[in-house]
């Protein structure tokens, strides 16, 4: 895993931007091709009807094929977008509020800084990511099963879709086959078993997520090694910009006590060159009334 440095500003960096925009193109990609086999098919049994091969012609026949997919594509994909934002903003509040967190415990326990203290920064930041609601898994990598079983916690509708249509597709395919039945039969069949089927798939899936949600998603070792280490980072951050503006309020007390000090030199000069002065104009005053 490569580990970056974290935005304080909630923004991802290069690598994380790249991650990003790689898992959007991928679930832009994969509601696409699911929209795709739909719109394929609907042309597909259009071709059997004379009236819709004579009222179109290729060009319009393959934008009735490519244009819901490229639909789906940049809708999913915009929104996976966003919402993968959201949950890297959600991480580094995560991450700014564990390091505030850390620093009031170890002032609490009065550790200072060294080794013993960075140990128990660590200690502290992995316990924070513990509790956050994940299920740690040891490797630098999740198992294919593990990122099936975060996709599905985190998209439930969609891996429903995804397992109710080619099922309802085969009992069709299967009904198909009997040559005995009416094809409003084997349209009956196929929703009497479709229905069934695709509530034992909602109860399924359902019931994976509300086990899912009690146990956390799952996150490798590697990506708790790479959270802790953000921590750290945004806590040597976080020292850095208040040294700075300590330096910055220590140089700006400065300018203000050379400026007052050259205030006061300044009316101090003006203050002699009066009394100069007036000492001369009483000098003066004297003479003529001696004369």
């Amino acid at each position: 895993m490569t580990t970056s440095k974290p935005s304080s500003t909630g923004m991802p960096t290069a690598h994380r931007q790249e991650d990003v925009a790689a898992e959007a193109t991928r679930e832009g990609l994969m509601n696409g091709a699911l929209v795709m086999i739909p719109t394929a098919a609907l042309v597909a049994l259009g071709m059997r009807n004379p009236n819709f091969v004579r009222r179109t012609n290729w060009q319009s026949r393959t934008a009735l094929v490519i244009m819901p997919p490229l639909f789906a594509f940049g809708l999913t994909s915009e929104h996976r977008l966003n919402s993968k934002m959201r949950e890297i903003a959600a991480e580094n509040r995560h991450t700014n509020e564990t390091v505030r967190w850390a620093e009031e415990q170890m002032k609490l326990k009065q550790i200072d800084s060294g080794r013993l203290a960075d140990l128990h920064l660590s200690e502290l930041y992995l316990q924070s990511v513990e509790s956050s609601g994940v299920n740690i898994v040891p490797g630098d990598e999740l198992g294919f099963h593990h990122r099936v079983a975060n996709y599905v916690q985190a998209n439930p509708i969609k891996s429903l879709a995804v397992l109710a249509i080619p099922t309802v597709a085969t009992i069709f395919r299967g009904r198909s086959g009997k040559e005995h039945l009416d094809f409003s039969v084997k349209i009956l069949h196929t929703r009497v078993f479709g229905q069934f089927a695709t509530l034992a798939l909602l109860l399924g899936v359902m019931g994976f997520k509300e086990f899912m949600d009690s146990r956390g998603m799952y996150m490798s070792q590697a990506d708790v090694d790479r959270r802790v280490e953000e921590m750290k980072i945004v806590r040597q951050a976080l020292l850095r910009r208040l040294e700075d503006e300590k330096r910055e309020r220590a140089a700006e007390h400065d300018l203000i006590v050379e400026a007052h000090q050259q205030d006061v030199k300044d009316h101090n000069v003006h203050s002699k060159k009066q009394q100069k002065q007036k000492a001369a104009e009483q000098g003066a005053v004297s003479t003529v009334v001696e004369a």
